[in-house]
């Protein structure tokens, strides 16, 4: 029999010191439920305790959704991974500057010419690696519309060398979003409920489109953002999706713990051959190392395990892959295990510059992989 108490009081201690307000876990061992808890109050400012159906905004899981569509939709044969971006955009070909200030993460960067490269031969296969060559732009701060917003990511100079190494960025997912809008004529939400949700039964999962107003029943507020001017609640925190309607490759699901788990566990299944969102080969490609810079290690959409002991993926088997969110978010799978588990907090409701699960999420893990060694041991 499991037994999650130290697990549970480890969380629990968390809230209490005030690392985030409130958060969720699901987790499923050998195809199960095996545990689903709440933890916190997800909203300080009214006292509301969260619950096992409170949602979150998930910010980079968004990508695991989105990028499911995707590979779903390369399954159908409507996309190819092989398929060069210009394909979708004509006017991305030939030579693009090279400048360390196209990204714009990397502050004070000179605005020095580093080279040149030609993006004619990158496919959606660089732009779900991260090593098309991509920085990253506030595009809300520089651009009027989404169609400006993608005219300016298909014509901005590269960060570095395409393929040389793994950089990671929500440009080319916005672009892979948007192009499979014009492919197929649906919204990208749409295509989201349609090629992942309503498969797997993910009632509580959705992008929340800015135009249709906030959704504040049951969600977790984030931080108070000075572009806004508010506290955001309801809709979605990361600023370039926000620009963009709140719905995009990068950023804007909201989900609850089950459902991030459900689709976790839906990949090990694929993997095991059962019916999923994608083909068994494909899943299999997915969650296969590509390539890495000196601590990222990718699959094809997938974070993979990082090597570095100190990682919070360290206490997991070595062939784990999932993904974080900026917000307070994790969805991790462990095949060797058996197991996969979704962690959703809403850590940055303190503040961007106060987050605090990037260097606890570790002992949540250690946690959760004794409670889950010690029940396979007494087997």
């Amino acid at each position: 029999m499991l037994n999650f108490e130290h697990l549970d009081k480890h969380i629990q201690k968390l809230v209490d010191e005030g690392a985030f307000p409130g958060g969720a876990l699901c987790v499923f061992h050998h195809n199960e439920l095996v545990k689903e808890t709440a933890y916190g109050t997800y909203n300080p400012e009214t006292g509301d305790k969260t619950n096992v159906d409170t949602r979150f905004d998930v910010a980079s899981l968004s990508k695991l959704f989105a990028g499911s569509a995707f590979m779903a939709l390369c399954d159908q044969g409507v996309f190819s991974l092989d398929e060069p971006i210009h394909k979708s955009f004509p006017e991305f070909v030939g030579k693009r500057e090279i400048r360390a200030s196209a990204n714009a993460l990397l502050k004070e960067q000179p605005d020095e010419l580093l080279g040149e490269a030609d993006v004619t031969s990158l496919t959606w296969y660089n732009i779900l690696i991260h090593n098309s060559g991509l920085g990253w732009a506030p595009l809300n701060l520089r651009c009027k519309s989404k169609e400006d917003a993608v005219n300016y990511i298909l014509t901005m100079p590269l960060a570095y060398e395409p393929l040389t190494t793994v950089v990671y960025t929500d440009l080319g997912l916005i672009l892979m979003g948007v192009a499979m809008e014009k492919r197929t004529g649906k919204g990208l939400d749409v295509l989201v409920d349609e090629l992942v949700c309503k498969p797997l039964g993910l009632k509580h999962t959705g992008y929340n489109r800015v135009s249709h107003g906030a959704k504040k029943e049951n969600t977790a507020p984030t931080e108070i953002c000075a572009w806004r001017n508010m506290r955001v609640h309801g809709l979605v925190h990361d600023e370039n999706c926000y620009f963009l309607d709140g719905v995009a490759g990068h950023a804007g699901v909201f989900s609850i713990a089950r459902d991030v788990a459900k689709l976790a566990q839906s990949y090990l299944d694929a993997l095991n051959g059962k019916p999923g969102v994608v083909k068994q080969e494909t899943a299999q490609a997915m969650v296969r190392f590509q390539k890495m810079n000196r601590w990222d290690r990718r699959g094809i959409m997938f974070q993979l395990r990082i090597l570095d002991t100190d990682a919070h993926t360290s206490p997991l088997g070595l062939q784990t892959f999932g993904h974080t969110g900026f917000t307070g978010t994790c969805m991790w799978c462990d095949p060797e295990r058996e197991l996969s588990f979704a962690l959703l907090t809403n850590d940055v409701y303190n503040g961007r510059a106060n987050r605090t699960t990037g260097r606890l999420r570790k002992g949540i893990v250690e946690e959760l992989i004794s409670a889950i060694d010690k029940e396979d041991t007494c087997k």
